[in-house]
């Protein structure tokens, strides 16, 4: 029987969104620094562990690594959490290691190292967002942990009748190039209620595209597309 179902590293502003998002509370959380320490312990956490310096292969022994099911490392320095990751599958074959990567350059890094799940803002493509969105993880979740610290969103935008996206299809729109929006997928009113992954779907009034981009890139297209009903009345 598994001594720990998971062990969290880390309890920065990346941990402790993921904390937050854990059913349970009797998972162990290892940190770096008594700040740390306080914070997961405020916040009602009681299995946590201190270390002053790097965790050392003996140390990852000791705290039962070697029977966890799953290892999520979310170190804020990003050296320290890829040797981690390293580290605990070199010790672990079978744990599951979910890592978040700030920077796009260690993604392939981590890879090596044998990570399962990599969230990292810069590679979000939808094949990745759809198998995500198969398991277990809220939508809540992916938009707070993987868009955390950056201006990054989720949005459902509704195709108004009449306008430039009434009548297009997907592929046609470039709205990667023009908006620097990703289209995840689409809800399209005459298939289903459901989410879809088809990138050659023509787009219809009342259909909801789900999209990845800034902020601002979604605004602008909301008001590029009720501005083109007017242009279309005049």
């Amino acid at each position: 029987m598994k001594n720990n179902n998971i062990i969290l590293f880390g309890y920065g502003k990346n941990g402790k969104s993921v904390a937050k998002y854990l059913t349970k509370k009797d998972f162990k959380i290892v940190v770096y620094d008594t700040n740390e320490q306080n914070d997961a312990k405020h916040d009602g956490f009681v299995n946590v562990e201190l270390f002053d310096d790097k965790i050392l292969d003996s140390d990852l022994i000791e705290m039962g690594i070697r029977d966890t099911n799953v290892a999520i490392c979310m170190l804020e320095n990003e050296a320290s959490n890829m040797f981690l990751a390293l580290s605990i599958r070199n010790l672990n074959a079978q744990i599951k290691i979910i890592a978040k990567s700030g920077d796009k350059d260690y993604t392939h890094r981590y890879e090596l190292a044998g990570v399962n799940q990599i969230i990292n803002p810069y590679e979000i493509t939808a094949n990745r967002i759809e198998s995500i969105l198969k398991k277990p993880i809220t939508l809540e979740f992916i938009h707070n942990i993987v868009f955390e610290d950056n201006n990054l969103s989720f949005a459902q935008i509704e195709i108004i009748k009449d306008s430039f996206l009434d009548g297009k299809y997907i592929d046609d729109l470039d709205l990667n190039k023009n908006y620097n929006i990703i289209v995840i997928g689409i809800v399209d009113k005459e298939r289903s209620e459901h989410l879809e992954m088809i990138s050659d779907n023509k787009l219809d009034a009342e259909d909801i595209l789900v999209v990845i981009g800034d902020l601002f890139e979604i605004e602008r297209l909301k008001m590029d597309m009720e501005e083109s009903t007017k242009w279309k009345l005049a």
